[in-house]
């Protein structure tokens, strides 16, 4: 929708200043009487050059949607028009869900033209949604598809219960693409937590100052219910926007570093990168992050995981020769007895079955317990010296045969 639109669009509502003794302060935005009654309103623009830390959120319009679709494994987003997306975000009178919590701020945004819009719906008293949900159901009608983090366990499960509380017609859900299980997917190797502050910090370099925690909202929402200070409501508007922009850039950021592999980025993030990519069988890309991941410098875990995933892209194409040197690069690489016993459960397979050496994997075989346990490992040491038996009594007999003639 364009600025014009949008700007029309709320003309069509009557928007009036919020009665400061009502709401014991002076609190964001405006009150606009809609057909389905009052809804408190902040809306507003963020330039084009905007950055969310290191971040421009407006790469977010540049990003590839088959990339996107990779990285959230659900094929319905390859193609999605970015323009039209909607970022949601909620804040809630409780954590836990269920019928009694509600979302008493709904935050959603999205482009208009290089510019974000971002309008938060507040509820300044319980019972009066269905103004809300009436505004939140139009938006995410002309939207093609939402962007949120941890939407699809939390604010969508919550919103779609609150519609059917408010007897609010909820709208058909078009894609949806939930940034937690993309940063989980690559960002858990590396991080600790991978929640929405924590990524700010280390992977948009941005740090909120004074913000609010979001375990306090609630009761700071009940305190502004039972007649306390607005100002910490203000605070929560703020956070809540704050979410909004960092689920632009993270798009920016995710889906970028995937659709164009960067030398600088950390060899886990490539190694991840590739993983995604392996299963989604873009053998070319996952080969590609992989061998950045394998000559990154990482910790042996890393190194080991790129080679035996290239070894895996080889063995698939039927190239013996670079599985074997992908598997001999791992075992050189592997630090300890677990991931050394994996890569020798390879070479082990590799030289019985595709090499068809059962010397060199019998040598191998003998080193498989930490990856298979000691009895499997006994029980491929013993099958592999029979086939040697077997294979030197051949050998043995003569040229003749068993017959005399």
């Amino acid at each position: 929708m364009s600025i014009k639109r949008s700007l029309a669009r709320l003309a069509r509502t009557t928007p009036r200043t919020l009665d400061v003794a009502s709401v014991r302060g002076a609190l964001p935005g405006k009150v606009h009487d809609t057909e389905h009654g009052e809804l408190h309103l902040i809306d507003e623009y963020l330039e084009p050059h905007h950055h969310h830390g290191k971040a421009p959120i407006s790469k977010a319009l540049q990003v590839s949607t088959e990339r996107l679709a990779q990285l959230a494994l659900d094929p319905s987003l390859e193609g999605v028009d970015i323009r039209r997306a909607l970022f949601l975000d909620t804040e809630t009178t409780g954590l836990a869900g269920g019928a009694g919590t509600v979302p008493f701020l709904i935050g959603i945004g999205w482009f208009e033209d290089e510019s974000m819009r971002i309008q938060q719906l507040f509820l300044p008293e319980l019972g009066r949604e269905a103004p809300m949900l009436h505004w939140l159901r139009e938006r995410l009608t002309e939207s093609s598809c939402i962007v949120s983090f941890n939407g699809k366990t939390f604010d969508w499960p919550l919103l779609r219960n609150r519609f059917v509380l408010n007897r609010v017609r909820a709208p058909v859900l078009p894609p949806h693409l939930d940034l937690l299980h993309c940063a989980r997917r690559i960002l858990r190797p590396r991080l600790r937590s991978v929640r929405l502050v924590e990524l700010e910090r280390k992977v948009l370099g941005m740090y909120r100052e004074d913000d609010i925690s979001g375990a306090l909202i609630p009761q700071l929402y009940f305190d502004y219910l039972d007649g306390g200070d607005v100002s910490p409501i203000a605070k929560v508007i703020e956070h809540n926007a704050n979410d909004l922009i960092a689920l632009a850039a993270l798009v920016a950021e995710l889906v970028g570093h995937f659709d164009e592999l960067h030398g600088s980025d950390d060899p886990r993030d490539h190694l991840a990168y590739a993983r995604v990519a392996e299963r989604t069988g873009d053998q070319g890309r996952a080969r590609s992050f992989a061998s950045a991941a394998a000559l990154g410098g990482g910790d042996s875990a890393c190194t080991v995981g790129a080679c035996m995933l290239n070894a895996r892209m080889a063995r698939r194409v039927g190239d013996i020769d670079e599985e074997e040197g992908a598997l001999l690069q791992a075992l050189a690489a592997a630090d300890n007895e677990i991931l050394r016993g994996a890569v020798e459960l390879e070479l082990a397979k590799l030289y019985e079955h595709r090499r068809k050496d059962l010397q060199r994997a019998l040598a191998h075989a003998a080193r498989t317990a930490p990856a298979e346990g000691a009895e499997a490992s006994e029980r491929r040491v013993a099958r592999l010296t029979r086939r040697l038996g077997r294979a030197a009594e051949v050998f043995a007999r003569p040229a003749g045969g068993f017959g005399t003639g």
